[in-house]
């Protein structure tokens, strides 16, 4: 389906980024990557560019000709000082603007799962349940949602937004064994946001995990089909886990930074 489709990747030198750009190369589409400090194709058939997402000109000159965005941006550097959350929201702006004005129908964009962290972790979440961000990056995943429906419904640029779980060969603590995402799901779940028919969704980037926090149903209805499980790597992480009550408490890994709040109050 995706066979002579030229897509954009942004975001395009993070793990998720390279992970996309490899997933689309292998479908026969034209991929063009981009990102602020771009490294060399990693095939033949793909074109690198340097981007500055928060001009809008650029974002614009970048969007001609392009059939699909993959944005995995928000899965880059911490957007937690400064002023980076204003350029976060700046860049996501821009890019649905640029694919507004060229036409261009689909943007799959993923943000860090920091966009429901500060919900408890005996919480089952869904599609449905509203962000709670645990950090400045959480923030700006929710704006992403925020803009991504108001282009989807108004202008009809579709969208799929991606609350990603922990992207990594295999988990790495206690809490990745509910939030993991194997490198051969994530690309299951990139091919069915690029070939799925939808208008505006949200869903979960993570595997077929036994502890799973988040009812992954509405991709399971879109047609993605995670085949692993971060149960079997259980027995080799029991114990390695933070001693640190918020944390604990919590679903973001974000969450105790700064916290001065009652976790009594958090429901």
């Amino acid at each position: 389906m995706t066979n002579n489709k030229k897509i954009l990747v942004i975001g395009a030198t993070n793990a998720a980024g390279l992970l996309a750009r490899d997933t689309l190369r292998c479908t026969g589409a034209q991929v063009v990557a981009v990102d602020s400090d771009i490294a060399n194709a990693i095939s033949k058939s793909e074109i690198v560019r340097p981007l500055d997402l928060t001009d809008l000109r650029a974002v614009d000159a970048m969007c001609r000709g392009v059939d699909l965005i993959v944005n995995m941006a928000g899965m880059g550097s911490p957007m937690d000082s400064g002023n980076d959350l204003t350029n976060a929201i700046s860049a996501i702006s821009n890019i649905f603007e640029a694919a507004r004005i060229n036409g261009v129908k689909r943007v799959v964009a993923a943000a860090p799962d920091a966009v429901v962290g500060l919900y408890r972790r005996s919480a089952v979440l869904d599609h449905l349940s509203l962000p709670r961000p645990d950090s400045r990056r959480g923030v700006a995943g929710a704006m992403q949602e925020s803009i991504a429906a108001l282009y989807a419904y108004k202008h009809d640029v579709t969208a799929l937004c991606i609350r990603m779980g922990t992207l990594a060969p295999e988990p790495a603590n206690e809490r990745a064994l509910s939030t993991w995402i194997s490198p051969d799901d994530f690309r299951r779940l990139i091919r069915m946001g690029i070939t799925a028919d939808y208008c505006f969704e949200v869903v979960y980037g993570v595997s077929a995990n036994t502890r799973g926090w988040w009812d992954n149903s509405n991709a399971i209805r879109l047609g993605y089909r995670p085949q692993d499980n971060a149960e079997v790597f259980a027995e080799a992480l029991r114990g390695d886990r933070p001693a640190d009550m918020v944390t604990t408490v919590l679903q973001g890994s974000r969450a105790s930074e700064g916290f001065s709040g009652d976790l009594k109050r958090i429901p």
